[in-house]
């Protein structure tokens, strides 16, 4: 490692086929790290892998089978990556689900709060040593994934995931605090990519609750993740909204 965080370094995207996940694995890529990839489906990493490894630039990447609800796969995981030095990890896979809270069961509660709560804290705790041996001078970096209308704006229709998207984000203080001095943030965005599923009509409702009047894109979620990473490096415990300002109205 040189002597600026920019210089190569390693990299955990957790959830790399997702939208988010899959452009900062670019852009990390672009910049030269070693990179190691999950998705539940590890085939479905393959295209990806591909990808990055045509750029010649990245010193290697990997990919890893991920299931948040088994302990075994994630075992695996942790195990597979090992206890070199772990510069950045970002947990970026959720599985986005809407239904009425009268339809909502205790397994949709369980299912989502091991994906976005227990698995993440369990990778990041599995991870604390590789993490703990990095060498970059701004320390290395956590980044979860929150959702805008888990905290600061609710919204109905989506219980079960939204709950579980504010623990995420009440754990970005947590782990700031256990994992000291790793430093841990949260990124809580808006529509960032718009869900396949929604007519054109809710994507218009929803823009004029949206002061900046657009969607925002991956691309610019994954660099609000490079920026925490690279340049934040007096920042541990926030979550910052990307959200075109839809937390204030």
């Amino acid at each position: 490692m040189t002597d600026s965080l920019d210089a190569p370094g390693r990299l955990a995207v957790i959830g790399a086929t997702g939208r988010v996940g899959t452009e900062v694995a670019r852009d990390f890529a672009q910049r030269g790290w070693s990179l190691e990839l999950t998705a539940r489906r590890i085939d479905r990493l393959d295209g990806l892998i591909s990808e990055l490894q045509s750029l010649g630039t990245s010193t290697s990447v990997r990919g890893h089978r991920l299931d948040f609800e088994d302990g075994a796969s994630i075992s695996g995981f942790v195990q597979a990556v090992g206890t070199h030095p772990l510069d950045a990890l970002v947990v970026a896979g959720s599985p986005f689900e809407e239904q009425p809270l009268e339809e909502s069961t205790i397994e949709d509660f369980s299912r989502q709060t091991a994906a976005q709560v227990g698995g993440p804290t369990m990778i990041v705790s599995g991870l604390r040593r590789a993490l703990e041996q990095s060498v970059a001078p701004g320390g290395p970096a956590v980044i979860l994934f929150g959702d805008i209308h888990g905290v600061h704006r609710p919204r109905a229709g989506a219980t079960p995931y939204l709950a579980a998207k504010a623990a995420t984000e009440a754990l970005v203080g947590l782990l700031a605090v256990e994992l000291a001095p790793v430093r841990v943030m949260g990124i809580s965005p808006g529509v960032v990519g718009w869900p396949d599923d929604w007519p054109e009509a809710r994507r218009s409702s929803y823009l004029e609750r949206v002061p900046l009047g657009r969607a925002g894109t991956p691309t610019e979620a994954a660099a609000l993740a490079r920026s925490l990473i690279i340049d934040a490096t007096y920042c541990t415990g926030v979550v910052i909204p990307i959200d075109g300002g839809r937390h204030l109205r």
